[in-house]
């Protein structure tokens, strides 16, 4: 056995290492500069405490939480390893026998945050004195591309300069390529072994709920509570929000410990909050993401996120602090367009209060933080593995297997709705276990306006090369408005079914819409549907629309007239989007005149009305993502891509 092996299981009192942490030990041991970056209970810590130990020297630990340090400390000298902090939160007593003991030789594990190395006199104790190991913790901080980025940390570089650049391990749970070079660079560590284990975690169960009204969050976030029986963490964007919702749950879940933490509360009573929830039971933690870094308590069952996070390295680590036992959890997301609105508050307000900063690094610092905020959205909105797309943005290119988030498992991701909607989801729900046919919703007779109104021309790559073909059959032309109606139910959820019955899919075939404003108002569709498909509605309803005689299709090359649209009455009768996308859309519009006018053409001929509002919608950031949009091409997206993407890039 290894002397390293020896002291996991006589000092530690653990079987076996985890996950690469032997290999960076060793790494340590040899001398050599570390970075690891590992998951929330992937075993950081031991990382540098097992080193400590067999290095018999003093090791300075660098903790931003006077709380984190408190814990380790404690466990460390409940396995009889020599352990020592120095905080604010200490009395005068208790500071100045720690400064006596470093001063007299102390050697074991002496922890201090960031901000101790500008406290007069404490650089020239520590620098007398040979360190054996400089591990600094959440090093994520010393980037200004973290996400928890934090000035203090920037002073680290030159303090470890001043050490005499001892041999260092730097440690993170959640680090991007670029925050790993940042910190590399900051440190001036010298050809360090890095270390990324992985960022999945297969027991977390990742899901997005996206809410209409932000009100509606309230009865949804009760609910799920009233079915957990353990405790877990409710992360809020604002201190206000924080005491709303502390006084929700207080009133809706009677005999439920439930406490609230944030930085604007007297320290006295954010430790008691603390305390209280680490106690054990089942207490439910109300708080901003002032709390929980370095947070031991392994046996949460779930974290929600009552507002949208600024990035996804914040959501990441918060939620993360779910099912550190390796147990299954909920980690749960829940998205309106408000929690955008207070995000982007906070991006305005980077800078302020931080005379160190310039007015070009903080311009950098926020088009940073506009651009975490959309991949933030893109996590939020998107149908696509919640696990997957975690992995990619920290650079993984491991696809997830049995996963069970809202896309991948049973769940499917879901707009959260209430009302005659959903008593209508739960009735066919119930019906169809009874089996019995479900429910379909009644809809109104369409309205005979439109057997008055001229038939769009039908796109040529519908029509039989054959002149004078007649379009597919009914069954065929069914078929394909059915698999519309799959991809409806696969991206929002098999409440909406409801919605687009056979009858209804039959009438949109009949008498197809011209505009999304008349889906929403001749046909009843759901607004949600509306404005997720609406376009494409629309567009298969027209392709694969029954002739209104029994008489035989033109040639595809003979052209068939219509009254030019009015611009005007098409924009009124276009449905209302959110204030972001209109702007957008009115941007880009100009942006399309001047391209018309260079050129002496009409606007149209850039890009229609409809697909400029996709464009608006998408926001696609490259030209990859731009050629997914319905009506542009190669072609287009090579003529006019360019001035398209700068356009939405300056937001």
């Amino acid at each position: 056995m290894s002397d390293i092996d020896s002291i996991l299981t006589s000092i530690f009192g653990l079987e076996q290492f985890r996950l690469q942490q032997r290999e960076i030990v060793n790494d340590v041991l040899a001398g050599r500069d570390a970075l690891a970056v590992m998951p929330t209970g992937a075993g950081k810590s031991l990382c540098f405490q097992l080193p400590a130990v067999a290095l018999k020297g003093l090791t300075l630990v660098i903790s931003p939480l006077i709380s984190l340090m408190a814990d380790q400390v404690r466990q460390l000298r409940a396995l009889r390893i020599p352990a020592l902090m120095l905080s604010s939160g200490q009395t005068w007593d208790e500071q100045r026998e720690a400064m006596a003991r470093l001063r007299d030789g102390f050697r074991g594990l002496f922890y201090v945050a960031p901000e101790r190395f500008s406290a007069p006199g404490f650089l020239s104790i520590i620098t007398a004195r040979k360190l054996s190991l400089l591990a600094i913790d959440e090093a994520h901080c010393i980037s200004q591309w973290g996400h928890d980025f934090r000035p203090e940390y920037l002073r680290l570089g030159e303090v470890r300069k001043q050490l005499g650049k001892p041999r260092t391990i730097a440690l993170t749970a959640t680090a991007t390529a670029e925050v790993r070079a940042d910190i590399v660079r900051n440190l001036e560590l010298k050809n360090p072994a890095i270390h990324v284990t992985g960022f999945d975690r297969p027991n977390l169960s990742y899901q997005s709920i996206v809410f209409a009204k932000a009100r509606n969050k309230d009865q949804e976030l009760v609910d799920y509570l009233r079915r957990q029986k353990a405790g877990g963490i409710v992360y809020c964007s604002t201190r206000k929000q924080v005491e709303q919702v502390s006084a929700l749950l207080e009133g809706k879940l009677r005999g439920r410990t439930v406490v609230s933490y944030h930085a604007g509360m007297e320290a006295e009573l954010r430790d008691s909050s603390q305390g209280r929830f680490s106690e054990g039971g089942d207490p439910i933690m109300v708080a901003t993401n002032a709390f929980g870094m370095g947070i031991n308590k392994p046996d949460l069952r779930y974290v929600i996120h009552y507002n949208l996070p600024g990035s996804l390295e914040a959501y990441y680590q918060e939620a993360g602090r779910a099912g550190r036992d390796g147990l299954p959890a909920d980690c749960i997301l829940y998205f309106a367009v408000a929690d955008v609105m207070t995000q982007k508050f906070f991006i305005d307000k980077i800078g302020e209060g931080n005379g160190g900063l310039s007015e070009k690094q903080i311009a950098v610092l926020q088009q940073r933080g506009s651009r975490q905020l959309n991949a933030m959205q893109n996590y939020a909105r998107w149908e696509r593995c919640r696990r997957r797309q975690i992995l990619e943005y920290f650079g993984e290119a491991k696809i997830p297997e049995n996963c069970s988030c809202d896309v991948c498992g049973a769940r499917s991701p879901k707009l959260k709705v209430t009302g005659r909607a959903a008593e209508l989801a739960v009735s066919a729900e119930r019906q169809q276990s009874q089996g019995q046919r479900p429910i379909q919703i009644q809809l109104p007779h369409v309205s005979q306006k439109m057997a008055n109104v001229g038939r769009p021309v039908l796109p040529a790559k519908f029509l039989e090369p054959v002149a004078g073909a007649a379009v597919a059959t009914e069954d065929v032309r069914l078929a394909r408005m059915k698999e519309l109606r799959r991809d409806v139910v696969r991206s929002l959820g098999t409440i909406f079914f409801q919605h687009l019955p056979d009858e209804l899919l039959r009438r949109l075939m009949a008498n197809p819409p011209r505009t999304v404003a008349e889906l929403k108002d001749d046909f009843e569709v759901h607004n949600k549907i509306v404005e997720n498909f609406g376009m494409r509605i629309v567009h298969e309803a027209n392709a694969f629309a029954a002739p209104p005689s029994t008489e035989r299709l033109p040639h595809v090359e003979t052209p068939i007239l219509r009254p030019r649209p009015d611009k005007r009455e098409e924009r009124r009768q276009r449905p209302r989007e959110g204030a972001a996308v209109e702007a957008r859309f009115e941007r880009l519009r100009k942006r399309r005149l001047l391209l018309a006018r260079e050129r002496g053409w009409s606007a149209f001929r850039i890009l229609s009305d409809t697909t400029l509002l996709e464009v608006a919608r998408l926001r696609p950031r490259t030209m990859r993502d731009l050629m997914k949009v319905k009506g542009i091409g190669i072609q287009k997206a090579e003529d006019f891509g360019k001035e398209l993407l700068a356009e939405l890039a300056m937001e």
